[in-house]
């Protein structure tokens, strides 16, 4: 595995286009999906198959991390979730390598559309309850046959959550996904004393020193982004239910929310 001198400071450059086209010369790459300190997803065409996919890379940087952090080990764990989990509603991985420079990447199912972040945002900050609903649902599905699998994802929120150009909901992004019900699993993949997830839709449990958070955590999550998506806000503090900041919702949308996000988690669905 290669490692980088580059300075830990300094933000990851990924690679261009072109010099992943290098890199992996069995996928054409077309451009850049996405990118940020964590990794880059990039759009490519598999030339065998002559189709259209995404392909996630892990910073060679963070190899060298790698004793402390587990970044090798917490990739591999999201490339081996997605990929042993077949369900309309959960992003397809297709493939798994490691380029020539020592990058490890995964090739998974391009989704022509955009996130739930995104298209709350292009809906004028929030969404119907028609739609949220049925968004909503899917990813219920999605998680229900994920956690029966023994896959919890821990980042559940609209970022993660993609919608083609056909209202098709897809979950992606299981990489702070945990493997539950095997002995050992998903063990020495959490950093000691942080908290994995993003601050607003981290389940109270998950904050609390030497807990191990379940399917619950989740069901957390899904409370949160229902409550974003229909009122565009999100649920901090004392928060005010949904049918108090928006008339046109059934006052039944406030039991759904306040029993998804019960601090106990023996309190949620």
């Amino acid at each position: 595995m290669a490692t980088s001198s580059q300075n830990s400071n300094q933000p990851w450059e990924p690679p261009t286009p072109g010099e992943l086209q290098e890199m992996i010369p069995s996928y054409e790459i077309h451009g850049f999906l996405g990118r940020g300190g964590m990794g880059a997803v990039y759009e490519g065409r598999q030339d065998t198959l002559d189709r259209i996919v995404a392909i996630k890379l892990l910073p060679e940087s963070l190899a060298g991390q790698d004793e402390e952090h587990n970044y090798i080990e917490r990739f591999k764990l999201e490339a081996r979730a997605m990929a042993g989990l077949d369900h309309p509603a959960i992003v397809s991985v297709y493939d798994f390598g490691q380029t020539s420079r020592g990058h490890l990447y995964f090739v998974m199912e391009f989704i022509d559309g955009m996130d739930i972040q995104k298209y709350i945002e292009v809906s004028g900050g929030k969404v119907s309850a028609e739609h949220t609903t049925a968004i909503v649902s899917h990813v219920l599905d999605a998680l229900e046959y994920a956690h029966g699998k023994g896959i919890v994802h821990r980042d559940i929120k609209p970022a993660n959550v993609l919608i083609n150009r056909e209202g098709r909901v897809k979950i992606a992004d299981f990489g702070l996904a945990k493997e539950i019900g095997k002995e050992g699993a998903g063990a020495g993949l959490t950093v000691s004393n942080i908290a994995m997830g993003t601050p607003d839709y981290i389940a109270p449990e998950s904050l609390e020193v030497g807990s191990v958070p379940d399917a619950r955590a989740d069901i957390y999550a899904v409370g949160v982004m229902l409550y974003q998506m229909l009122t565009g806000k999100l649920p901090r503090g004392m928060f005010r239910l949904p049918s108090e900041l928006e008339d046109s919702l059934a006052p039944g949308i406030d039991t759904i929310v306040a029993r998804a996000m019960e601090s106990d988690p023996e309190h949620r669905y």
